[in-house]
This record gives C-alpha cells, sequence and structure tokens, in this order.
C-alpha cells in the first residue's frame, strides 16, 4: 500500500475511540451450547482451494431465520461484511455499502494475531529456539541493560514492562509510533516502566518489536515472511500488509485483505494450523496462544483485579492469550477466541460449533459482541 494512503487511514483511526472490550462484562458463568445433530457428510473436513464453497446455512445445520437476526443488528450498527463459516464452506454471508466478496478492509490490531502465528512458524523452523528466550538476543541495544530480561514471551502477552500508553484520543505512545519514520526504533527505546512477566496493558509497541525480532529471526520483514510460510500456503492472496516509512512491517496493525481472507486466516486456527495436508502453524502453538497468557482486567474495561489462579473468571470479563482476545461472553460457548481490533474489525473462532466469522465495516461505539454473536450460536443450537 503506499504511504500516502497508510498515513490518510492512519490518521481516520486516532480521531476514534478504542472499541476493544466494553461488550465483555456482565453475565454469569457460561456453558457451551449443544450443537444440533447433523450429518456425518456436513461434519467432514472441506479444505477451500482457490474460491470458497458457498453453501446455504440449512446445508451446514444453521436456522436462516436467526440469522437474519444478525443481518438487522449489523444493519443499524455499520456492518458492510459479514461472512460465517461452518464445517469449511461458506454458510452465510452479507455485504452493505456496496461493499462485496472483494472488497478490503484494514485489519486494525487483528493484525496481531496474524502476527503470534508467525513466531510459531518461526519457532516451528528452530528460527527461534521458544518464547523463553531473551529478546535482547535480537535486539542489541538492549544488550547489558535492563531490558535484557524481557522474553518473547513478556512481549506476546503484553507483559513487556516497557513504558507504554495504548490511547488514540490525545497524544500517546501509540500515536506517536505510528507518526513516527521507525516504528521499531521508537517502540524499542521505550523505557522499562514494570517488571517484565508481570503487569499486564495492552502495548502495540510490544507487538512491533516483536516484528523486528521475525526480521532478524528469518531474515525477511514480517509482510514477506507471513506472504511465504502463512499467506501463500492457506491461499490469502493479495494481502497489503503495510510498511512505515524505514519499510518495516506494521506487525501492530493495518493488513488490508477481504473478508473472505480474513475467514480463511480464521479457519486455520479452527482446524488446529493445518490446511489440507499441511500443518502450517504447529498445532501445539494454536493451543498455547489461544490460552490465557493470564487473566487480565484491563483498566479501560471499567474493572479492576485478576483471577489467582489463573481460571477462568465465571464473571464475563477478558483474558488474553499471545496476540488473541478470550472473552467469556454469557451467550457464546467457552472456547471462542477472537482477533480483534479498533473500528469494529473482529474474527470469531467457536470450535466446539466448528464455525468461524468476520465482521467488517465502520467502526462502532455501541458494538456489542454478545448482541452480534448469540443469534449466530442460537442458529447452530436451536437457542439451547
Amino acid at each position: 500500500m503506499a504511504m500516502p494512503m497508510v498515513r490518510k487511514l492512519t490518521a481516520v483511526v486516532l480521531t476514534a475511540s478504542v472499541l476493544l472490550l466494553a461488550s465483555c462484562t456482565g453475565g454469569g458463568e457460561s456453558k457451551a451450547p449443544t450443537a444440533m445433530k447433523e450429518s456425518p457428510e456436513a461434519a467432514a473436513i472441506v479444505w477451500p482451494g482457490d474460491e470458497w464453497e458457498v453453501s446455504t446455512p440449512e446445508g451446514e445445520g444453521m436456522d436462516a431465520d436467526r440469522l437474519e437476526d444478525v443481518a438487522t443488528y449489523c444493519q443499524a450498527h455499520g456492518c458492510r461484511a459479514i461472512l460465517v463459516v461452518r464445517h469449511g464452506r461458506i454458510a452465510w454471508e452479507r455485504y452493505w455499502g456496496g461493499w462485496d466478496k472483494n472488497s478490503t478492509d484494514n485489519s486494525w490490531s487483528m493484525a496481531k494475531s496474524i502476527t503470534s502465528a508467525l513466531v510459531g512458524i518461526a519457532i516451528a523452523e528452530g528460527k527461534i529456539e521458544s518464547v523463553d528466550q531473551s529478546a535482547a538476543e535480537f535486539i542489541p541495544e538492549w544488550r547489558g541493560t535492563d531490558k535484557e530480561q524481557i522474553t518473547l514471551r513478556d512481549l506476546l502477552s503484553m507483559r513487556s514492562g516497557l513504558l507504554w500508553d495504548e490511547d488514540y484520543e490525545k497524544p500517546s505512545d501509540v500515536i506517536t509510533m505510528i507518526a513516527s519514520d521507525d516504528d521499531v526504533g521508537y517502540a524499542v527505546s521505550r523505557p522499562l516502566y514494570r517488571k517484565p512477566g508481570s503487569d499486564w496493558y495492552y502495548s502495540s509497541g510490544d507487538t512491533e518489536i516483536v516484528s523486528h525480532i521475525l526480521q532478524a529471526a528469518t531474515g525477511m520483514e514480517a509482510r514477506e515472511y507471513a506472504e511465504q510460510r502463512l499467506f501463500g500456503p492457506i491461499g490469502m492472496k493479495s494481502v497489503d500488509w503495510a510498511i512505515d516509512k524505514a519499510g518495516q512491517t506494521m506487525a501492530y496493525c493495518c493488513a488490508h485483505t477481504t473478508a473472505r481472507n480474513f475467514a480463511r486466516f480464521g479457519y486455520l486456527f479452527l482446524r488446529n494450523g493445518r490446511w489440507d495436508n499441511t500443518q502450517v502453524v504447529p498445532e501445539q502453538w494454536v493451543r498455547e496462544s489461544t490460552q490465557p497468557s493470564q487473566w487480565q482486567i484491563p483498566a479501560w474495561a471499567g474493572v479492576s483485579g485478576n483471577s489467582d489462579d489463573g481460571s477462568r473468571p465465571s464473571w464475563g470479563r477478558p483474558g488474553y492469550g499471545y496476540y488473541w482476545w478470550l472473552p467469556n461472553f454469557p451467550d457464546a460457548p467457552e472456547d471462542m477466541y477472537m482477533a480483534m481490533g479498533i473500528e469494529t474489525k473482529r474474527i470469531y473462532v467457536i470450535p466446539s460449533l466448528d464455525l468461524v466469522a468476520v465482521r467488517l465495516g465502520e467502526g462502532d461505539r455501541d458494538w456489542n459482541d454478545d448482541e452480534f454473536i448469540k443469534p449466530i450460536v442460537e442458529a447452530v443450537t436451536g437457542g439451547q
């Protein structure tokens, strides 16, 4: 993508509020709904080729009428593209505002989940030793400093301890980084503020440092590595991942592509990192990155406190893996996880229902993830 366009899009998002997890609060302990019985044929694994196989809700064991409630909600909340994949087929797809299957959107922070997958691939290839490797092995200026204790695990779980302010409504670190000529240089220069591995706070800077680690470990920019090791193998064509003025991948944001392509990425994780006969992302990495690195209650979620033993809390408050969100919505199965970006960008993965959903379009301050996902779940479970 041309840099003027990247900067134009960046300017737009800097006027928006952070729409992360306000909808995750409330509700009691959730139980995974029971899916309707289906034929063995419907449950067979399907691998999309150059094009997705398009089915119907009924063909994939879903209630089409209940999905119309999704459309109604979306029309009132800025959606431009909604895609529901079940059993490897597109069961339901809607577009608004002149969009179609070829329309692209900015991932914003959903790109962080893609970056996490690249780390898992690099570890499997031996390019990175483990998540417990010191980041200073890839960042010479950190060697012999207090930052030498920061591990890759700390960066992936956003517990690096580096001073960071992720605020989109006033001057902050994330705004300064986006406007800088050297995103990596700005992120690695932040002083140590907390003990690494202790406090959690959201930091796009941590992810941009991981982008640099990927480049140092593989000899390729993250976007090039993704094209060869991730996008190519799963058929994600024409992904335009932005770079800064120094030519570095903006791994914390800004991968532009279609709803169908974002669904491919979600489907890869639904299938435990496998795509047809190829293990693209290690299965162990899929499990590890979508489990809680901690149960954390972000300050901007309006609540405080953590689960003492690391278990899933009974209230609807968020956990965080390696750049994947682990919400506890009242009306969704407990195993749901999601990639999420500001401007209401979403990939929802629900293994127990064999389902992936994607939401793209305009940002919406009143978006409620649970209200969106509930009718999709009930289209499968019949409201059970």
